[in-house]
């Protein structure tokens, strides 16, 4: 019977940490996921001495290294959530040891306060992996100097320490020099002294003579305000609270309570609390927009389209980059004009394509749209600027590849694909894109690379990244047969309400290739037709549906019954017109 006690007390004992543990794995792959993919797609791991060394020019470039190794798992949710989850609960559980090490019993409250201060701020999608992982190293360094590095081996090794985790080394620093402190062990003051002497130095000698960086560089990389999701203040709370661990010797009651975690009720009680407590920040930081964009653009990096629209239809969504990516996916199958109006739309033309702005994620995006109309120079520049302002990433990479392919660029082309083989997750499809090189009918005859070579601008001229529109008509006027291009430029009228330029339009529809004319496209023919009083009469094979024509017969009807009145008939006609050009015309 005490053998069963025991073994029930030891479980309960770790179920706090356990539920800590469970709770953020469950979290990251069911409602945390776009975390683990924004993380996994703005970073590139290439197994390869260059990238190693490149990595390690100074000191804390190895922290980004390692975790930048750790995020590609994200590619698979499973994986990314079992290593983000990990992290923390590591940290937890190293930080309850960290509290038995110096205090000879765990308290708890300190540890779990801080993994859950750190759980709400992985839950940022900018909030990159190397803050934890590097928190978690300092932790790590901590116990083992405490339990195992004995005499003056820590003092030793922080030289390499601080080579390996950079900025983040300075919680180490606080946690050893606060234990120092309190513990005065023997030559306590030796090595205080030699401890600080030792890292004085070598920040010195790092500045002048080893990595040529500034002292603000030296002192803080990694670390930037930035890659902390913009929360400096929460996460300098969360690092206080560890460097404090060291210090809780200091505040040991006389006669400590009797409901310590490792009891049953107590083990009982925390574990709820602890869940309330995790199920608010997650209920708090979830956020559902930014699930769903992130849904969005990894629907339309594996090319399913279709399934782009068919969620933004489920989804309907106000974010910009959202009905960008969906507009390109509109126009990828052909029904751009056919459904443009089924979404928001900017009228500044903003859902159709993004200025240049190398400073926003709108550098890593706005590319796709010269990529879909044929502009491949111009797709290949942002997917160029892109990279070299933030490094290579394996979408951005992708584009690359793509874009110079399709120019004929082979050379090129194969020094990008070199470094696609070299990641865990994308050498398949770099080889795939190694079998096109060279041989102009293999590129003639793919499904998707093919048909955009066939249909690409071929003629330079200067781009206009300010004004695309302009780029567009550049491109049409080279004699490109892009009906891409020419369905963006349509959009582009139908958004500014320019019927004439509309109707002006109406007989290029063979010449690129449409047998029917598209839906808002033919709405607002039959408005002008019958607002004209039949002075607009389309000719050649092309004719306003009948159709169409009573369906604004039955706009203006509704529109009559309440008396002319915009502003009355607006809800009605929402509701039964509100994806038209119709409604667009009257109410934006």
């Amino acid at each position: 019977m005490k053998i069963k006690s025991a073994k029930l007390t030891g479980f309960f004992s770790v179920l706090p940490s356990r539920l800590f543990f469970l709770f953020a794995f469950l979290y990251f792959y069911f409602f945390g996921n776009h975390v683990l993919f924004f993380q996994e797609k703005t970073s590139l791991f290439i197994f390869s001495f260059e990238f190693l060394t490149e990595n390690i020019k100074q000191p804390g470039g190895f922290l980004v290294y390692i975790s930048a190794f750790l995020a590609t798992f994200s590619c698979y949710p499973a994986a990314g959530a079992l290593i983000y989850a990990t992290i923390l609960w590591m940290i937890v559980v190293f930080s309850l040891e960290i509290t038995v090490a110096v205090s000879g019993s765990k308290r708890v409250l300190i540890p779990y306060l801080a993994g859950l201060a750190l759980f709400y701020l992985q839950l940022d999608y900018r909030y990159l992996l190397f803050n934890n992982t590097g928190i978690l190293l300092q932790i790590l360094f901590f116990w083992l100097s405490v339990r195992y590095l004995k005499g003056f081996i820590p003092v030793l090794l922080l030289p390499l320490f601080y080579f390996l985790t950079g900025g983040f080394t300075l919680i180490y620093l606080f946690m050893f020099s606060a234990w120092l402190l309190y513990t005065r062990p023997e030559a306590w003051k030796l090595k205080m002294l030699s401890f600080w002497l030792i890292i004085l130095l070598f920040f010195g000698l790092s500045k002048e003579f080893l990595f040529f960086q500034s002292a603000d560089t030296l002192l803080k990389y990694p670390f930037t305000e930035a890659d902390t999701g913009s929360q400096i203040y929460i996460f300098s709370a969360a690092a206080f609270m560890i460097a404090f661990l060291p210090l809780l010797p200091a505040f040991r009651k006389k006669k400590p309570v009797r409901t310590e975690i490792f009891r049953l009720p107590a083990s009982l009680t925390g574990s709820a609390i602890l869940f309330i407590l995790l199920s608010s920040i997650a209920a708090l930081r979830y956020d559902k927009k930014t699930s769903q964009y992130f849904r969005v653009e990894s629907l339309f990096y594996e090319g399913r389209y279709q399934d782009v629209i068919d969620y933004n239809i489920r989804h309907p969504s106000g974010n910009i980059l959202t009905l960008f990516l969906n507009n390109i996916a509109l126009c990828e199958t052909g029904r751009l004009n056919d459904m443009l109006f089924h979404f928001r739309q900017s009228p500044d033309g903003g859902t159709l394509f993004q200025k240049w702005d190398i400073s926003s994620e709108i550098s890593r995006r706005g590319g796709y749209f010269y990529y879909t109309i044929g502009m491949m120079n111009e797709a290949r520049r942002w997917a160029f600027e892109n990279m070299v302002t933030r490094g290579f990433t394996p979408e951005g990479l992708r584009l690359l590849i793509k874009a110079d392919i399709i120019n004929g660029d082979y050379h090129t082309a194969a020094k990008y694909i070199r470094i696609l083989k070299k990641t865990l997750f994308y050498r398949d499809e770099a080889r795939q894109f190694e079998k096109l090189l060279f041989d102009d009918k293999a590129v003639d005859m793919h499904p998707e690379l093919g048909e955009r070579r066939r249909s690409k601008a071929r003629t330079d001229f200067i781009t206009i990244s300010g004004i695309p529109l302009i780029n567009i008509e550049r491109m049409l006027a080279t004699g490109s047969v892009n009906r891409k291009a020419f369905e963006y430029k349509l959009a582009w009228l139908l958004l500014t309400k320019d019927h004439q330029g509309i109707l002006q339009e109406w007989d290029k529809l063979g010449e690129y290739g449409f047998e029917k004319v598209p839906v808002h496209m033919d709405e607002a023919a039959a408005a002008v037709k019958v607002l004209s009083a039949g002075q607009f009469i389309p000719q050649g094979d092309f004719t306003v549906s009948p159709d169409t024509e009573l369906r604004f017969e039955r706009f203006l009807q509704t529109f009559r019954a309440y008396g002319n009145n915009p502003k009355a008939a607006e809800p009605a006609l929402r509701k039964q017109f509100g994806n038209t050009f119709w409604y667009w015309n009257f109410y934006h």
